[in-house]
């Protein structure tokens, strides 16, 4: 599994891509795309022959304020692949 993040620069320290990473190194063919910025854009998921690319909008006022958002990331990124979170 591949792991990105398109972040604020303030908060990039948070989104710890290497944890999840970690979490679903058994996943081929999906990666992971973590969005959080001030300007809230939406993005779309998409397939293409690289596999399944799936992008995760976290809440930046939320995420500045929490010290550590590995468990929000982990469950955002369960309930996107249909696993319990």
């Amino acid at each position: 599994m591949k792991v990105l993040k398109v972040v604020q620069e303030d908060i990039a320290d948070k989104i710890d891509t290497a944890y999840i990473s970690e979490q679903f190194r058994h996943l081929d063919k999906v990666a992971i795309i973590f969005l959080c910025t001030k300007d809230e854009r939406e993005e779309d998921d998409w397939t293409d022959e690289d596999g399944r690319h799936i992008v995760i909008r976290l809440p930046y006022k939320e995420v500045k304020q929490l010290a550590d958002i590995r468990p929000m990331m982990l469950a955002r990124v369960k309930e996107r692949l249909g696993e319990v979170a």
